[in-house]
């Protein structure tokens, strides 16, 4: 069956946001008095969502008996000031996009973030304009690893679940992928919490969004 729409992941797959949710969570552990994770201790516990990843930084430091919901909303403030500072999209991201684009493939960024992050993100890196929809963490729709975004995401674009690939990085996306039905592939630079893409049972791997658009244009 031939792909009409492309379900892309924010973070680790479109974009490279670890340096700022690396500073935030680092002023926030100085506002605890704990002494900061390095920042590639920082990238091994991104993707489960900021409470996961507060959690699991208290624990490393053996901080677990602080009241997590004041460590979070603490990190929610610093990283109100640090999204969309410095970001990059990854090699190839936005080549691929303007690539599915030509060939008539709709597009739509699919993530647990917070909307407000998403949108600033997207924003920032010229990239809002080229997406067809946006369902974000925060939009009263159960979050991957379940699959109602990726539903949501294809019902707002108009095109059936079974037309659409999910694009991710991490086992959320393909358990969401899964359960919601769709084809899954996934790319092996992104925040699998350290885990090699390898231990992911996608569909296929691909080395960026640009290499599945090229797939995807002469399939």
């Amino acid at each position: 069956m031939p792909i009409r729409a492309v379900l892309i992941d924010l973070d680790g797959t479109l974009v490279d946001t670890a340096g700022e949710i690396g500073r935030a969570l680092t002023r926030t552990l100085d506002d605890f008095e704990i002494v900061p994770l390095r920042q590639d201790e920082v990238t091994a516990l991104i993707g489960k969502g900021v409470r996961a990843l507060v959690e699991r930084a208290l624990a490393k430091r053996e901080a677990a008996g602080l009241d997590a919901e004041a460590v979070v909303e603490r990190f929610h403030h610093h990283y109100r000031e640090t999204v969309a500072t410095d970001a990059t999209l990854y090699p190839g991201a936005r080549t691929g996009i303007d690539r599915l684009r030509a060939t008539g493939i709709r597009l739509a960024v699919v993530t647990n973030k917070p909307r407000s992050y998403s949108e600033r993100l997207l924003a920032y890196l010229d990239v809002a304009s080229r997406m067809d929809a946006l369902v974000a963490g925060d939009d009263g729709i159960a979050r991957k690893p379940a699959g109602d975004m990726i539903v949501a995401a294809c019902r707002r674009m108009g095109v059936r679940v079974d037309d659409a690939l999910m694009l991710g990085d991490s086992d959320n996306d393909v358990l969401a992928a899964r359960a919601a039905g769709c084809r899954v592939w996934c790319v092996p630079y992104g925040y699998n919490e350290g885990r090699p893409v390898e231990s992911l049972a996608c569909d296929r791997v691909v080395s960026s969004i640009e290499e599945a658009a090229r797939l995807l244009a002469s399939a």
